[in-house]
């Protein structure tokens, strides 16, 4: 994990309190100001990397996924219609984009298996996110947004456009079906 993604667990919750100083710098990005874009991106970045990393499951793959997005928010900057919702609008686009690179990646041939005799240190985080790779997408999206970005279910539920019941059950579903996976162990 890149260090400035681990600094602290709760870094991204500060956009929600400092909402007006993100509105106002994505107000400037709007306008075409590559340095407010530039630091919208800084503030972002910890969020958007583990939105990635719940989604993907691999580091560098939410790095990929990362990349991508701030090209496509770069590229689309100019479509955000209200910049008091930039956080909802650059999650969306991480989500599509690291859904992106893992549908990509279904279809390559890699060698993802650990060849026999040879020691994993990190066996058991390696199993979970083999885990969640295998639940659906949209079950992945909510729990790589709730325990890896932090979300509340509600702000789940406005970002994925969908009502916050909804956000439950799918939660619900996921857990279930990890627990039975554990189980199963």
């Amino acid at each position: 994990m890149p260090s400035w993604a681990s600094n602290n667990k709760k870094s991204g919750r500060n956009l929600a309190v400092n909402n007006i100083t993100i509105k106002s710098i994505a107000e400037k990005a709007l306008r075409g100001d590559e340095k407010s874009f530039v630091e919208l991106c800084d503030l972002m970045k910890t969020k958007l990397y583990r939105t990635a990393k719940g989604i993907l499951g691999d580091e560098s793959l939410a790095l990929d996924a990362v990349s991508e997005a701030v090209f496509r928010a770069f590229k689309g900057i100019k479509r955000l219609r209200e910049p008091k919702f930039v956080e909802t609008w650059f999650i969306r686009i991480i989500i599509n984009a690291a859904n992106d690179l893992y549908r990509r990646q279904k279809h390559e041939v890699t060698m993802k298996d650990v060849p026999e005799g040879i020691y994993h240190e990190n066996h058991n985080e390696m199993k979970f996110n083999q885990m969640i790779e295998s639940l659906q997408p949209e079950l992945r999206e909510i729990i790589s947004l709730k325990y890896y970005s932090g979300y509340t279910l509600n702000e789940i539920a406005g970002i994925l456009k969908i009502p916050e019941g909804t956000v439950k059950s799918r939660l619900n579903r996921a857990l279930n079906l990890l627990r039975l996976e554990v189980m199963n162990e």
